[in-house]
């Protein structure tokens, strides 16, 4: 099998991998957490990732403004812990102004009604379904400018920002679609109509706002949206069919129509951010893939050339700004865990994504799912904290293929077993198959393993 590499410049790398911290994993003490093992995720943190980003609450983290009350957030601290991690291991921090304490929530329901959370409620499942109230919009800007006013600034010069978390609470099921419009609803009422994109540009303003107040260069903040979950289905008969269709299956018109919107209306932007996973609507229950694994993993690349495709006149920053994954799932949970096979899937999809210009990819944690996603490093108890193979990709991501890396064309004679990634000074190999195969890479042969992800370093 043969690789060849044209040393004319293809391009130039902008990925920048990163984390999204969901638990409590790395405070100590808490729970069965080790303080050894989180020593060891903490220098991974360090060494191998470029971003790490965090919600304001939720997913192990308090609510810091619990009682309506109060004039202002009182608790602070799990948050300053949070973003502490960043700044220790000199990564970029992100923050999520996503979920909201209790008081301010709730979400449309049949017949044109609205429910409204209660503060018995703001741990439970429902609460992750639910929007700010279009009467409390004014407290969640506080909270907002708050967030902002103590994270901006030293220590923790936080300049990136995501709104809200995959549109949750913006399904209207009497729709059957998202609120996605400028709308802001009734302000004046209990009620859960305004559209994501009004609350988006309250927000934007919001961060622009502090950021002047704080002598911050406006252009330095950048701020992401719209971070809708990309949905793809298997069937052809379904009820929303976009014609992006793909080998893999059919994006529904809902996700696409909100990136659209979006990028139409924005007060304004710093990024595009969207997340998706390799399985379709239908294979959720199951983790059954109709397609090939490594086809699937083509779907973030596949998103960002939709959104490139998009005629800037009418969607401005569609071919500029940069593409991020809030969140990013590769891995068919009915497959036999195998470390090996995790970590070719994953360096197969971020490779593809690099290659057509895709920016920073978060991940969902750090230790995976517990069960077929294993993510970058074993769980903190005590013996863990330990690396997994997709981590060693990443960082090898991070050393030899970093933004600003020029990156050159490769030509794989059997590209449906092996991947390739190529700069001036290293290539990365993926072997996508279970048995040994072997490459000539430039008149030297290297042999790969069952699902090996491999650098060389070749002279050119």
């Amino acid at each position: 099998m043969d690789i060849t590499i044209d040393t004319s410049c293809s391009g130039i790398s902008q990925l920048a991998l990163g984390v999204t911290h969901v638990d409590d994993s790395l405070v100590y003490p808490s729970g069965n957490n080790d303080l050894a093992a989180i020593e060891n995720v903490k220098s991974m943190l360090k060494n191998g990732m470029s971003f790490q980003n965090t919600h304001i609450m939720s997913w192990g983290l308090p609510d810091p403004w619990p009682n309506p009350v109060d004039p202002d957030p009182t608790d602070w601290s799990a948050l300053d812990s949070r973003l502490k991690l960043s700044v220790d291991a000199g990564n970029t921090p992100v923050i999520s102004l996503d979920e909201a304490p209790w008081w301010m929530k709730g979400r449309p329901i049949a017949g044109g009604k609205t429910e409204v959370l209660t503060e018995s409620q703001e741990w439970d499942s429902i609460a992750y379904g639910t929007r700010i109230l279009d009467n409390k919009m004014g407290d969640w800007l506080h909270l907002v400018q708050r967030v902002a006013e103590r994270y901006m600034v030293p220590p923790y010069n936080v300049r990136y920002f995501q709104v809200w978390n995959e549109l949750k609470g913006y399904y209207n099921p009497g729709a059957d679609k998202y609120d996605f419009t400028v709308s802001p609803g009734n302000p004046n009422a209990i009620s859960a109509r305004h559209g994501y994109t009004y609350m988006y540009n309250q927000v934007y303003n919001t961060l622009i706002k502090v950021a002047q107040s704080k002598g911050i260069p406006p252009e330095s903040v950048k701020i992401g949206g719209p971070y809708v979950f990309m949905d793809v289905w298997t069937a052809k008969d379904q009820s929303n069919p976009s014609i992006v269709t793909k080998p893999y299956g059919t994006f529904d018109q809902r996700s696409l129509d909100v990136v659209r919107y979006w990028l139409q209306h924005k007060a304004g932007a710093g990024f595009i951010t969207v997340d998706s996973s390799i399985e379709n609507r239908e294979e959720r229950e199951t983790g059954a893939l109709v397609a090939d694994p490594f086809v699937a993993a083509a779907k973030f690349a596949d998103i960002v050339r939709w959104v490139r495709s998009l005629d800037p006149n009418l969607y401005p920053g569609s071919t500029t700004l940069p593409v991020w994954l809030s969140e990013w799932f590769a891995y068919p949970r009915n497959q036999i865990v195998d470390a090996n096979f995790d970590n070719a899937l994953k360096a197969c999809t971020m490779i593809e994504f690099l290659k057509v210009g895709g920016a920073v990819a978060l991940a969902w944690g750090g230790s995976g799912d517990g069960s077929t996603d294993l993510g970058l490093w074993t769980d903190t108890y005590v013996g863990g904290g330990q690396p997994q193979p997709w981590y060693f990709s990443a960082k090898a991501l991070k050393d030899d293929f970093a933004p600003g890396v020029k990156l050159y064309n490769t030509t794989v004679s059997a590209p449906a077993k092996v991947e390739a990634l190529a700069s001036d000074q290293h290539i990365m190999l993926v072997n996508k198959t279970a048995t040994k195969i072997t490459v000539k890479v430039q008149q030297k042969e290297v042999e790969l393993t069952p699902y090996q992800v491999k650098v060389i370093d070749y002279a050119h």
